[in-house]
Order: C-alpha cells, then sequence, then structure tokens
C-alpha cells in the first residue's frame, strides 16, 4: 500500500501541487467576498510652506498709540496659494503695437522683475515685465498739451475705458475686480490731487478682491490696476501690476486679536506712507504715531510670493521731528504664528528681530 502511495505521488505530483495552489486562491477569494472594495486614496495637494512676510518700510516709533475701538474682523482666515500672471514676448508686442508704438523693444534683465521690455518715443513710454506681469504706460506730461476746454469723462466711462483695455491686451483677470473711488487731478510738474471743477484729468482704479478682502501692493494709495484720462477721454496713465492670475484657498490661520496688534506694531509693523512726503527720497523720521483706523487686507509681495497673506492696515497720524504731522500708514502681518487651526508653525528667531533699514 505505501509502495502504491509513493508511486501515485510520484507520477501525479504537479497536479497535486497544481489542485493546492488552487484551493488557495479559491479560499482567499472566497474569504474576500462580501468585503467592501477600498477607494482610492486622493493625492494630497502639496501645502506650500508659509513663510514670514517682508515689508520694507519705516520701523514704527516708540511713542506710538492706538486708539481705534474693538474691530469686528473674522478670527481666522484662509491664505492663499496663487497662480503666476506671464505674457510672452509676442503679447508684449501685441500690447505695443495697440498703443502705437513702432520698432523693437529695449530688452533688460531686473532682480524683480525679471526680463521687461520697454518702448519709448518723444511723448510717450511703455514698459512691460513678462514674468510677474508688471505693465506701465503714459505720457509725458512736459510734452503733453492739457486740454483747458471740455468737461472730463465720467467715473463710468473711464472704467469702461479701463475695462476694455484689460479686455484687449487679454489682461481680464479671473478674479473679481474692487473699484476705487475716483480722483481728479491737475497738472504740473506731478499730478496733483484737486477739485473736479479744477481737475484737468479723471483716475479710476481697482484692485483684485480675494473672498471679501482686497489685494493691496507695497503702496496702499495706488491701486494695482489704475487709469487717468484727460478731457478728451486720452489715455495719460494706464498701469498694470498684478502679479498672480488666480488664487487657490490654502491653510486656515488665526489672526492678531487688538491687543496682540498693538503689543507686535514696534516689533512686526511698517509704516508704509508718509503723506505729502510720500515723494520724499528719503522716508521722513516719525517720532509719534498715533493710529485710529484699521483695516484688513491681503498682501501682494514684491518678491512675488506665491503664498498670499493678510495683513492689517492701520492709518492714523505721525509727528516729524519738526513737530509737523502727516498722514501715516502702517502694514502689520495679521496671523497669529503658532495657532494654525491644524498644526503649529515654528517662527525663526530672526523674525523678532528688526532689519537695517537702508
Amino acid at each position: 500500500m505505501l509502495n502504491k502511495i509513493k508511486f501515485f505521488l510520484k507520477r501525479y505530483w504537479i497536479f497535486i501541487v497544481l489542485a493546492a495552489v488552487a484551493s488557495g486562491l479559491l479560499l482567499v477569494r472566497l474569504n474576500q467576498r462580501g468585503q467592501p472594495v477600498p477607494e482610492a486614496q486622493p493625492t494630497p495637494t502639496p501645502q506650500l510652506n508659509l513663510s514670514l512676510l517682508k515689508i520694507t518700510g519705516a520701523v514704527v516709533p516708540l511713542n506710538t498709540k492706538v486708539i481705534f475701538q474693538e474691530f469686528s474682523f473674522p478670527t481666522r482666515l484662509k491664505t492663499y496659494r496663487a497662480e503666476k500672471n506671464e505674457l510672452t514676448s509676442d503679447q508684449a508686442s501685441r500690447i505695443a503695437q495697440e498703443l502705437r508704438f513702432s520698432g523693437s523693444a529695449q530688452r533688460s534683465e531686473d532682480v524683480f522683475l525679471g526680463t521687461f521690455y520697454t518702448w519709448s518715443t518723444k511723448t510717450n513710454y511703455l514698459s512691460i515685465a513678462l514674468k510677474a506681469i508688471e505693465l506701465d504706460y503714459g505720457v509725458d506730461l512736459t510734452q503733453m498739451t492739457t486740454p483747458k476746454q471740455g468737461n472730463l469723462p465720467s467715473p463710468q466711462v473711464a472704467i469702461n475705458t479701463l475695462e476694455d483695455l484689460l479686455n484687449k491686451f487679454e489682461l481680464k483677470p479671473e478674479f473679481e475686480l474692487k473699484w476705487q473711488k475716483e480722483a481728479y487731478l491737475s497738472k504740473g510738474y506731478y499730478l496733483q490731487p484737486t477739485q473736479p471743477e479744477q481737475a484737468d484729468f479723471i483716475s479710476v482704479g481697482a484692485n483684485p478682491t480675494i473672498g471679501q478682502h482686497q489685494l493691496v501692493g507695497l503702496d496702499p494709495t495706488s491701486p494695482l490696476i489704475s487709469l487717468i484720462l484727460n478731457k478728451n477721454k486720452e489715455v495719460v496713465r494706464f498701469q498694470y501690476q498684478v502679479y498672480f492670475s488666480s488664487f487657490e484657498g490654502q491653510e486656515t490661520y488665526n489672526l492678531k486679536t487688538k491687543k496682540e496688534v498693538e503689543s507686535a506694531l514696534l516689533s512686526e509693523g511698517r509704516i508704509v506712507y508718509f503723506g505729502t512726503y510720500q515723494e520724499s527720497v528719503k522716508a521722513p523720521k516719525i517720532t509719534q504715531a498715533e493710529f485710529n483706523q484699521i483695516t484688513l487686507a491681503y498682501y501682494q509681495e514684491p518678491e512675488k510670493n506665491l503664498v498670499i497673506q493678510p495683513i492689517y492696515i492701520l492709518s492714523g497720524q505721525g509727528t516729524l521731528e519738526n513737530g509737523e504731522t502727516t498722514e501715516i500708514i502702517a502694514y502689520l502681518p495679521a496671523i497669529k504664528f503658532g495657532t494654525q487651526t491644524q498644526e503649529n508653525i515654528e517662527v525663526p528667531r530672526e523674525f523678532f528681530q528688526l532689519p537695517e533699514l537702508p
């Protein structure tokens, strides 16, 4: 009997092995029957690291008062991932042709602007940065005859003209625009603010809106998109300085409270606007400051950081060394570091050290 079993195993071993394998696979299949099929996990979107805002300006003086009432801003706010806004050299050339510039442009390189092109005539100039769009078109005021007769275009006509230019140049953004109050200007060596009945020009402008808050640049008084028209409805100035084409919401962070705003002003705040002294080569010395108004906005850094963060904008009066007063505006990062809703953020020690001013 034993010899017969050995003979059987020796002759049919391959079939026995195959049968065992098949039985094992069948058992595994039966064991899996009825169990839910695991869902495919989506690939997580990589989060951008939150870096510290780089705000250039004058240090807020030690003798500073904050007298605004308790504000009703949200306690938490999102940061946004931005998509760069770029132009090709062909698009830049088409814009130049639309603005009646002929001939080739002068190409230059800049640390912040990257590649940019310039065109110029006796009376007009144009510069366009490609990698993060900065477009500046204007007329040399010293070479321009200002029409004195007639009426200025209405604000709505100026807005429509600006929107037409954005469409023509394919610069119309995906995001909503927040239009600013129109301004009236008179001709001098610079354009000076004046009353509507004395104005030679009308200016309109807009900033992108992210959620319920505007995107601002380093100068809080200058819209990122603006247009100036004269009485003949001619374009005297057109500027476009929006580095991004779209924004996608990212992580949510806690914002500074009123008490934390007051304590952080000296270390983190920077005065970025000095009223009538804004054209000075060197920022004036502010010995005292008093802030009585605060708003919330998002900040477009000059270095074109792809993470868009919120800032507080504080407005008030500053006292100069000679005792004169001037309007001042300061920026303060709004995020309270170390209190992210999902995980804490490490803040480098150098964040609390004041940089040396140029």
